[in-house]
């Protein structure tokens, strides 16, 4: 992947295409420590793990278990303090602060925990939002919105103000959000909340679909081991490494 592209065209993609049988994600050894002045703590620890394009992924584990750290370490957030990452074959230690962030605006969408809609901006303003601190026109931020709101079924609710609508309708509004710029991955955080609505089967099945009918690479962080009921790959996190790493047929994730 050539990464000497302008910054400011958001749409360009990088030249050179990596090789099919490269993992789209790769840690090796992957540790994160958070120096916190006499209390440092270890999220994580030697994580070996790939994630390849079109899979879904659940990262699952208990609270502590350095579910987030790795969250953000995928999408170029933060960085390993130990081992390393590779996206697209490109060491993360390799790029300037400019290409991290054209790869995270040009490849990423994120879904964070807590999903942080404006309650005075209606939904299909709030949905529009990125495209707008991009600087593009308010008919493209509009049309562009209007897609994303249909993907997630919520075509008909745009008008509408966030507090007017249920949680689980919030939970696709901020996933409409991160799709709005075309990402191909597609990092959810649902790691706070183990029994709240990000995986009622409303969201779980929205997510399978837009993987495998639209082939975004989904990957999910939470506490709930049902995930796996959507997800192909269940990995499991534990004190910071990986305890199992289950993949399952297409069929059996269905059911």
């Amino acid at each position: 992947m050539n990464l000497d592209f302008n910054i400011s065209d958001m749409k360009q993609p990088p030249a050179t295409r990596p090789t099919a049988s490269l993992p789209l994600m790769r840690l090796t050894g992957a540790g994160k420590l958070y120096d916190k002045g006499s209390s440092p703590r270890e999220a994580l620890r030697s994580v070996d793990l790939d994630i390849h394009r079109g899979e879904f992924a659940a990262i699952v584990g208990p609270s502590g278990s350095g579910k987030s750290a790795l969250m953000k370490m995928l999408g170029l957030l933060e960085a390993p303090t130990s081992g390393g990452y590779r996206f697209q074959g490109v060491p993360e230690q390799s790029l300037s602060t400019e290409q991290r962030l054209w790869l995270r605006r040009r490849f990423f969408g994120f879904v964070p925990q807590e999903f942080h809609l404006l309650r005075s901006t209606s939904l299909q303003g709030n949905v529009a939002l990125p495209l707008m601190y991009r600087g593009l026109s308010a008919e493209r931020c509009h049309s562009a919105a209007m897609r994303a709101l249909a993907l997630v079924g919520l075509e008909d609710q745009g008008h509408k103000m966030p507090d007017e609508l249920d949680r689980t309708q919030h939970g696709k509004a901020a996933i409409a959000r991160a799709l709005v710029c075309n990402p191909s991955v597609l990092l959810v955080d649902s790691a706070s909340r183990p029994s709240d609505q990000p995986l009622c089967p409303h969201i779980g099945g929205l997510l399978r679909t837009l993987n495998t009918e639209h082939l975004i690479t989904v990957v999910l962080v939470t506490q709930q081991a049902s995930a796996g009921h959507w997800a192909q790959r269940t990995v499991s996190l534990n004190g910071g490494e990986v305890e199992q790493d289950i993949v399952r047929t297409a069929a059996s994730a269905l059911h």
